[in-house]
């Protein structure tokens, strides 16, 4: 069974190793797993540090300071995954070891049997946010996650 016939995107959550939750994947061959039909948050800004250099009469020099990111938003998405809630489950109980996990957002493209368009990295993230859609037993296209929001320390675009 796919959980992406009708989402653009597969998330991949892989365990870091630097949080020690090595609990996360015990008893499965795979990494947990969601599927998400939007992400946002992939947003990267370089505060810029301004000085002035003696004998360069031009303006003031810029070099690259500080980086921040924000969260990684995952929109209209489903996980049937016991590893993926598992660690969901980590995220809120605030024990040690830490929920840290690094994963991937891999952008699918038109034919699923092809390779990703894309693939973008995130490092030590957590769950922040978790909201779960209204559940209808009437409906069956109802969808479980409305929206995840992960906190980390970087992302980058992987090299294929």
């Amino acid at each position: 069974m796919t959980l992406l016939t009708r989402h653009n995107f597969r998330v991949e959550l892989v365990l870091s190793g630097l949080g020690g939750d090595e609990a996360l994947v015990q008893g499965t061959t795979e990494n947990p797993k969601g599927a998400f039909s939007e992400v946002a948050g992939l947003e990267i800004a370089i505060e810029p540090v301004t000085f002035r250099e003696g004998g360069y009469h031009a303006g003031p020099r810029q070099l690259p300071g500080k980086t921040t990111t924000v969260p990684l938003v995952l929109k209209r998405g489903l996980s049937l995954d016991p590893g993926f809630w598992h660690w969901i489950r980590r995220c809120t109980q605030g024990g040690y070891p830490l929920p840290y996990i690094s994963g991937s957002v891999f952008v699918r493209g038109p034919n699923p049997a092809e390779e990703d368009a894309a693939e973008f990295r995130f490092v030590n993230g957590f769950a922040s946010k978790v909201k779960t859609a209204d559940l209808n037993a009437g409906d069956a296209r109802d969808v479980p996650i409305e929206e995840l929001h992960i906190v980390h320390e970087g992302w980058w675009r992987q090299d294929a």
